[in-house]
Order: structure tokens, then sequence, then C-alpha cells
């Protein structure tokens, strides 16, 4: 009499969340990280993920300026409050307050193929006598902000190969006392490991105060 050997069920193969399948330049992401950047001064930040849609975000310079935030995932857009301290070259200290966010087109149910096409837009206040003309936004293009500010734009993502990713956008900002502006900014990322990207980027700014370019080099490890 001949014995069937039962047969042994396959383990289920883990699925990997939709965090994890988005890129690291993907600005809706929501994950643990460290970095450090270089771009006219050194500055490090990171993020504090908790749980698959909030995360605490936090930067500081050697100059000593410094933004504290959170960012919470919704289901079209992911959505930022950040607050920042600064001090000008000529002494005068400023304090601002910022909601804004990226909304992906996939999520609008826009097809783009390899290209990821985000659209970042926000308002700012600061309480200060002077227009703040250097400031960065988390992850992305820089934008010039007055004392009241809004801002609308496009950044773009596309990789290259498996671990090269191309990178690019612009917004326009419009604000109080006549100020307007365009910045735009491009660059590219390599991935080291899954978990390690170093990038570059070059960015230009001309707004009602004047025009900047800048180029910057960052580290950032994902945990």
């Amino acid at each position: 009499m001949a014995f069937s050997t039962p047969c042994r069920a396959e383990e289920p193969t883990a699925t990997p969340s939709p965090e994890q399948e988005k890129v690291a330049e993907d600005p809706t992401k929501i994950a643990t990280k460290v970095g450090v950047s270089y771009a006219d001064e050194l500055s490090a930040s990171g993020s504090v993920a908790i749980g698959p849609k909030l995360k605490f975000n936090g930067r500081v310079a050697k100059s000593g300026q410094w933004s504290l935030g959170a960012s919470y995932l919704l289901p079209v857009a992911i959505v930022t409050f950040s607050a920042a301290s600064s001090e000008l070259e000529s002494g005068v200290h400023q304090t601002r307050y910022s909601l804004g966010g990226f909304v992906p087109l996939r999520n609008l149910g826009l097809k783009t193929g390899k290209w990821q096409i985000f659209v970042p837009f926000g308002y700012t206040y600061t309480k200060g006598k002077q227009a703040v003309t250097d400031l960065d936004v988390q992850d992305g293009i820089p934008i010039e902000v007055s004392s009241n500010s809004g801002y609308v734009g496009l950044f773009v993502l596309r990789p290259l190969t498996e671990r090269l990713t191309a990178m690019g956008g612009g917004n326009y900002t419009k604000g109080t006392h006549g100020f307007s502006g365009v910045a735009a900014a491009a660059g590219l990322s390599y991935h080291l490991t899954g978990k390690d990207t170093v990038a570059v980027r070059a960015s230009y700014v001309d707004n009602t105060f004047g025009g900047r370019q800048r180029i910057g080099v960052s580290y950032q490890h994902e945990f």
C-alpha cells in the first residue's frame, strides 16, 4: 500500500507595504531617516515615522537656523505643518509657520508611466520686519517667501537606472507687499544601497529681492 507524503504548506511571502515601494526621493514617503547636506553651509536633518501615515521632521544648520514639523499622509496628498526660526545677517530674528504639501498626480488617477509627478503647494506666515529670502522646502525645491505668501509648482522624478534617479521642478510664489518669485531646481540621486542615497542638486531663484544660484550635495540613510 502506498502512502502519500503530506504536502508542506508554503510560507506566504511578505508583501512590501506601499511606503516601502516608494523611492527615497518621493516627498510623500513616510519613513524614519537621517541625513546631512551642504549648500553654502552644513546642515543635518531627519524624520521619525509613527505608523504608516505620520512622521515628525527636523532640520538644523551650522548657522543656528532650525525647523520642526510633522507630516500626515492623506489618501490624495501629504500635508506638512512646520515652524522654523532664523537670524538674518541684519540681526533680525524671524519665526515662520508653514502649511503645505505634495499631491502625487497618480493619486488623482493620472497615468504618468515612469515619470512620478507631484504638485507642491503651501502657505507661509512669517513674523518679522524683513522678508525671508532663503528658505528651502523639505526634500526638494527652494522657495522664496515674504511676510505672507502662497506657492504652487511641479516636482518630477524619473528613474534612469536601478540606482540613478533624475529630479527636477519649479514653483511660483506670490506674497504680500507686491512680492513674487520663481524658483527651479534639478539634480541626480544615486542609491548606494537600498537604504543609502547620495544626491547633488542645482537651484536657481529669481524674485522681487534679487536672484541666487546654488549647488548642494547630500547623503541620506533610511531605517
